[in-house]
């Protein structure tokens, strides 16, 4: 065998084992299709929280099921796109309400609402309201389109100290996108994947997940990928109806990791994937006996590497 073949050949093998290696990677265009059991959810209420020199913050998320006529309600009326149906069955609204206070900045608060197909994690529509600094409302309807968003903004100091009904910046825009070319089988949001790593089966038998996930202005390709079970230390109280019990000690927890990439859109600048304040090495933390996320962990800019711990759960 001339030398010249021997490098074809090798550089063929090589090229070979790349693409196995990388075949369920980050970059893969197979979209899963999600189909999760809202009765694995135990939790209503978390209560999260870290404590740092650089950062304090507290994280609450609220987890209710509400009938269809009741979201239909509360959407927003979207301008343009074809707005996605709601089921008859009704659906789910997870609430989370962020406090941040970093040192050398302003203390934020950040209440987010989400309602969504319990099913699929479908998004159908979004609230994001932040106060303290940069402030500003949003309110999202997710169409098969794209997503309509209606922002108010306080147009000087002086309304940012008044309430969001009287802020008079106000401005639509549509963030389109095409599903079929992305190969997206539905558009998931941020704060739905704290619910998708506590319910998809997929995740507890070692097998990948990649989802559409819409962040603020764009779509993004996100991976969950299960990292084995690591020690994890406790402390938390646990209320299911009138008890309390605390709960102190080391639980093998599932570790899930996230990857994200930003997917095709006409913005001019890329925008940086977050979840909970959170943009690098996003990891959640899920018993695997009662499906409770214990922890929440990542890098939170100008804070560094941070934990949100669990402090209390409120069971069904």
């Amino acid at each position: 065998m001339t030398a010249l073949k021997t490098f074809l050949l090798f550089a063929l093998l090589c090229g070979f084992i790349l693409f196995g290696g990388f075949s369920n990677s980050i970059g893969s265009p197979a979209y899963s299709q999600l189909k999760l059991d809202a009765n694995r959810i135990s939790w209503t209420h978390l209560t999260f929280e870290a404590k740092s020199f650089m950062a304090d913050v507290t994280a609450q998320l609220q987890l209710e099921s509400m009938s269809a006529d009741d979201v239909k309600a509360v959407l927003l009326k979207n301008k343009q796109g074809d707005a996605l149906p709601i089921p008859s069955t009704g659906a789910y609204k997870l609430i989370s309400n962020t406090s941040m206070d970093i040192i050398g900045k302003s203390p934020v608060n950040m209440d987010n609402q989400v309602w969504f197909d319990p099913r699929d994690a479908t998004a159908f529509g979004r609230i994001r309201l932040r106060q303290g600094e940069d402030e500003q409302k949003k309110v999202y309807r997710f169409t098969k389109q794209g997503v309509f968003r209606h922002r108010k903004e306080p147009k000087d100091p002086q309304e940012a100290k008044q309430s969001p009904d009287k802020w008079t910046d106000e401005l639509d825009t549509f963030y389109a996108y095409d599903l079929p070319e992305l190969g997206c089988t539905n558009v998931s949001e941020r704060l739905l994947l704290v619910y998708i790593a506590s319910t998809a089966e997929e995740l507890e038998n070692d097998k990948p997940l990649s989802l559409c996930i819409f962040g603020k202005r764009q779509l993004f390709q996100v991976q969950l990928t299960s990292a084995g079970l690591e020690n994890v230390e406790v402390d938390y109280i646990e209320k299911k109806q009138q008890s309390e019990q605390r709960r102190k000690g080391k639980i093998k927890a599932h570790k899930i990791v996230l990857e994200s990439r930003p997917l095709k859109s006409d913005l001019e600048k890329v925008e940086n994937f977050s979840f909970l304040g959170f943009q690098k090495n996003i990891a959640f933390f899920i018993d695997p006996k009662s499906n409770v996320p214990i922890q929440l962990s990542g890098e939170i800019p100008r804070a560094g590497n941070s934990t949100l711990k669990l402090q209390r759960v409120q069971l069904k």
